[in-house]
């Protein structure tokens, strides 16, 4: 199993578009076999971090490659919301011993 952990900056003014991308994306990780999902500020304004987890590291792969895809309806919104766009996302997988 694979904690996958995604951290980036959210831009003041599209924090009501970010919520809305944020309770699509909690309800379609079940669909990629990802389970226990939060997203919580970090300590530092307009900073997120959501957690959940995978259960291998094709996965992680797979997700990540798709959050960073401008052409995804629900991942691709970060573009704009992310400032630098989706470049702006940081992405780390913690491999979980069973």
């Amino acid at each position: 199993m694979i904690q996958m952990i995604i951290h980036y900056e959210v831009k003041q003014s599209l924090l009501g578009q970010y919520r809305e991308a944020i309770d699509k994306i909690s309800a379609m990780l079940p669909d990629f076999e990802a389970d226990m999902f939060s997203c919580s500020p970090s300590e530092q304004q307009n900073m997120f971090i959501e957690s959940f987890y995978v259960p291998t590291e094709a996965h992680y792969h797979a997700l990540k490659k798709m959050r960073l895809s401008r052409a995804h309806s629900v991942f691709g919104r970060f573009d704009n919301i992310v400032p630098g766009g989706l470049e702006g996302i940081a992405f780390m997988a913690i491999k979980q011993k069973r």
